[in-house]
């Protein structure tokens, strides 16, 4: 029997909101963990809670779910120990509770970036809290680059900066391999998952790499943008960027990111996918969804395919 009662932590965010409309749309009862239960507005057939990590778990709303998602994650904050403190010791706290609750089976989102030696510490920040999810019962899922509109993940910096500046910096070469995830084939995979009741770990995205520079210039050309393509040494930008974050100053891209896109592998996903049974669309019809259905995007588009 299919567990029906699920929790989501960081229901109101980038993944977490569209996941839960996935959910429901299943016929789940989603139990959405949130800072703020009262203006989270997550539709019919959504329990909101309050949730603030690392201290606050509302017990009695997570109470009852048969299936836990961690989903939430500070991606914002620009001081590694706070995050740290936010990310880690919430997901230790989180669990614990999910434990005394007796909710078995727990889904952990973590990232195709996740590994022991990634140059940033998102990246290892996620794969040392997958470590946690090591139970019979457990799912580890690893999403590509999620392209959605909105947000606040790279996508959204690499497109905010574009559409600001007209400029798109290039690192070394542009040629690390990227793979992507449209954000409704995420949620449809992690569904699918949850439902069939899936173990182990997983990683979601799309099955052959794109180069950085290639993916660069397709989304640019997508939405309708001409920019100027600027090579730039990694190291100078990654020292002024987190200079720049020290001082309180807001940039277009955050040194995380920047060392994210250093840390870029190839992963073969194909087993992961079959597995799943779901497909996965190429970064450049994502691309063309995303700007096709938001009218923002359309003029600018149109003026430059005339």
């Amino acid at each position: 029997m299919i567990d029906r009662v699920v929790a989501v932590t960081g229901a109101a965010g980038f993944v977490g909101r569209p996941l839960c409309r996935a959910l429901v749309q299943r016929g789940f009862t989603v139990r959405a963990l949130v800072r703020d239960p009262v203006g989270a507005d997550l539709g019919p057939g959504v329990i909101a809670g309050r949730c603030v990590l690392p201290d606050e778990v509302d017990e009695a709303a997570l109470a009852g779910s048969e299936v836990l998602v961690h989903a939430a994650w500070a991606t914002r904050e620009s001081d590694i120990e706070r995050a740290r403190r936010v990310n880690e010791d919430g997901t230790h706290r989180l669990l614990d509770v999910a434990t005394r609750l007796g909710i078995t089976r727990r889904v952990f989102v973590s990232s195709i970036a996740a590994r022991a030696d990634a140059p940033s510490a998102y990246g290892r920040s996620k794969w040392a809290m997958e470590r946690l999810f090591a139970g019979p019962n457990d799912l580890v899922l690893r999403p590509g680059l999620v392209l959605a509109a909105g947000g606040s993940g790279l996508f959204q910096q690499l497109l905010g900066a574009a559409e600001r500046l007209h400029v798109v910096p290039i690192f070394s070469g542009g040629r690390q391999p990227l793979q992507t995830v449209h954000i409704d084939d995420l949620c449809n995979a992690m569904a699918t998952a949850i439902e069939r009741r899936l173990t182990g770990m997983a990683a979601i995205a799309e099955r052959e790499p794109i180069t950085m520079k290639a993916f660069l210039r397709a989304m640019t050309r997508e939405r309708g943008l001409r920019c100027l393509f600027v090579p730039l040494p990694f190291a100078p930008v990654l020292a002024a960027l987190r200079a720049a974050e020290r001082a309180g100053v807001t940039l277009p891209l955050r040194s995380e990111s920047l060392l994210g896109l250093a840390g870029m592998q190839a992963v073969d996903v194909r087993a992961d996918l079959d597995r799943l049974g779901v497909p996965v669309r190429p970064a450049l019809e994502s691309l063309r969804q995303i700007f096709d259905a938001d009218p923002r995007y359309i003029s600018g588009r149109n003026r430059t395919r005339a």
